[in-house]
């Protein structure tokens, strides 16, 4: 078998293989890096989310507890109180959960004080905030509906009244009925007789 000879050059040469991992070596040291400073990025952000999160719910706790006592006070007769309480929580907890309930319950606590004007606007606050529960939403338009027919703004309260539409709303009944009183107080009788004869005697549950 024939000796492989090299010159004196070619032994010189670093080896090919020494070659390709040294540069591989310091790719992967510049990649490295890059890759450390993105998960470093990651983790801070995921770190910063959580943190997020755990102070979110340490607000709505709080204004949890903030509901519980403005209800509690609103049960022992101290109304003035309850609202100032929902207020409070209101300004304090703007993004909590029960922030939006806050608003229907201060206009429920104003409409039986007879600050009308003041429970209308509390309750379209809390309808231009889209509230999913069917039930909340119903009595919400019936008594924006009923404040306004005190205040004798007989177009706004049919609007509201006619928002209540199913006669699966435990409030359709009530809506209906004082619909038919308002066109009576417009002068719109036939308008009032139809809807006493299309309205149930009770709401089917």
């Amino acid at each position: 078998m024939s000796k492989i000879k090299y010159t004196t050059k070619e032994l010189k040469r670093p080896d090919r293989f020494r070659e390709f991992l040294a540069d591989s070596l310091e790719g992967l040291s510049e990649h490295f890096n890059k890759i450390l400073i993105g998960i470093g990025v990651i983790v801070v952000g995921l770190l910063g989310i959580c943190f997020a999160s755990s102070q979110q719910e340490e607000k709505d706790l709080l204004a949890n507890e903030q509901f519980r006592k403005a209800v509690e006070s609103y049960n022992s007769g101290e109304m003035e109180t309850s609202l100032s309480q929902l207020q409070t929580l209101r300004e304090e907890h703007p993004k909590a959960n029960v922030s939006s309930l806050a608003l229907y319950q201060m206009g429920m606590i104003n409409y039986q004080l007879g600050n009308h004007e003041e429970a209308i606007k509390h309750l379209e606050f809390f309808l231009d905030e889209g509230p999913e529960d069917d039930i909340f939403r119903d009595g919400a338009n019936v008594v924006i509906g009923l404040s306004n027919f005190k205040l004798e703004k007989w177009d706004k309260s049919i609007e509201y009244f006619s928002e209540v539409d199913g006669n699966t709303s435990p409030y359709y009944v009530q809506a209906r009925r004082h619909l038919s009183l308002v066109y009576e107080k417009t002068g719109e009788p036939e308008k009032a007789e139809k809807i006493r004869k299309e309205t149930p005697s009770e709401t089917v549950r």
